[in-house]
């Protein structure tokens, strides 16, 4: 349910940062515009405020800054100016191009192309209020969608954040547009796609891309591939249900790249099946930490079925629980915390184990740990005095 426009006037007024901004800006022409507007209406909060002014930009981020600090974001283009704070809230100053209307039609899609002023309230040209409600992805004009070809993917992005559709002339444009979609850079496009991945129910939004060629022409993977690995997304997404409460909270977490843990799970599903490394099998621009967790998890799935349960988890790390998650075995979810507990604090210490052995700091002493540690895992003793006579027998 959107929110009536008296409503919508006290949540902008009430924001400090808009309260601000709009003080500096009396008697200026100023807006505020798209997502944050879009996303008040649905009830929800946003760190990023856009602001058209008909004004010196650079000038109004500066006065801005010397009221309530920030700093101030250069640009190579003078058509914008950010401030930006430590808490990562953005506030960025456009000039419009022509009229308030003008600027909204060159926008992406109906839902970004409101705005709002205290002197004319709600400008909403194109019907986003009403596409908001019926939660529908609409492009203004095709050619919006030339200009910057990444909007085609932030179509199923928005899509998947209100839980809504794509409308049907917007689709057939991306079907006709989708090959443009290389001539963004493979940074802006991983940001987006990862938005997407970060979402609350990926899978149905992925095969639309996927069915829309636009997702086999970011990642160099076969239709039937995508389509397999999609579903096992689908899958994934039920299995969430049954996940312990405490990593259903760490799956929100931020990993790398503004990717969630969930995030990186679901990515982990979407690269499968191949032969390639995950940095040559896709156009994306990943971080070092992305790329090695995708590499140790995939290892580990074609291990899976003939390694045992340590010797999994001394190869794999981190990844130990990506691999159980993308298995299904959740059951093994406390044998992998077990294993950490005891790599970190065994029955007995490495100085124990040394004074025992009657081995100093060595590579030998580093092989008699290994055995105890995977002995203790594997529940060969109990208690300090069986893990003493361990270390003589072994001796």
């Amino acid at each position: 349910m959107l929110l009536p426009a008296k409503s919508l006037k006290n949540k902008i007024l009430n924001d400090p940062y808009n309260a601000l901004v709009f003080k500096k800006g009396k008697g200026k022409t100023i807006y505020v515009v798209g997502g944050h507007i879009r996303d008040l209406l649905r009830g929800m909060s946003s760190l990023d405020r856009d602001y058209l002014i008909d004004d010196d930009i650079k000038g109004f981020a500066r006065e801005i800054t010397g009221s309530i600090g920030g700093t101030i974001v250069e640009f190579r283009k003078d058509h914008m100016a950010r401030v930006a704070f430590k808490e990562g809230l953005t506030l960025d100053f456009s000039k419009p191009e022509g009229t308030i209307i003008e600027d909204l039609s060159k926008r992406d899609f109906t839902i970004n192309a409101i705005a709002w002023s205290p002197d004319t309230g709600i400008l909403d040209p194109f019907n986003g209020l009403q596409d908001i409600k019926k939660k529908i992805i609409r492009s203004i004009a095709i050619e919006n969608l030339k200009a910057d070809p990444l909007r085609m993917l932030r179509a199923y992005r928005f899509a998947s954040e209100l839980n809504g559709r794509i409308e049907k002339n917007t689709r057939q444009s991306i079907k006709k547009l989708y090959k443009s979609i290389r001539s963004i850079s493979p940074e802006r496009i991983t940001l987006e796609l990862f938005h997407l991945l970060n979402s609350e129910n990926p899978s149905k939004y992925l095969k639309m891309v996927l069915v829309d060629r636009v997702l086999s022409y970011i990642l160099f993977l076969s239709y039937s591939k995508l389509e397999k690995n999609i579903k096992a997304i689908s899958r994934f997404e039920i299995l969430l249900k049954r996940i312990p409460l405490k990593l259903k909270v760490e799956l929100k977490t931020q990993f790398s790249q503004n990717l969630t843990y969930k995030g990186l799970l679901v990515l982990e599903f979407l690269l499968r099946y191949s032969r390639l490394e995950p940095f040559a099998i896709s156009s994306l621009r990943m971080s070092n930490s992305i790329v090695k967790r995708i590499i140790l998890t995939h290892k580990g799935l074609k291990s899976f079925e003939e390694d045992n349960l340590f010797d999994l988890f001394m190869r794999s790390g981190e990844a130990s629980r990506d691999i159980l998650i993308l298995k299904g075995r959740l059951d093994l979810l406390k044998d992998y915390e077990r294993f950490k507990k005891i790599w970190r604090h065994g029955l007995l210490s490495s100085q124990e184990i040394s004074e025992i052995a009657k081995v100093g700091q060595s590579p030998a002493l580093g092989r008699i740990i290994f055995k105890f540690k995977k002995a203790q895992f594997e529940r060969l003793f109990r208690s300090k005095d069986e893990a003493r006579r361990f270390i003589y027998n072994l001796t």
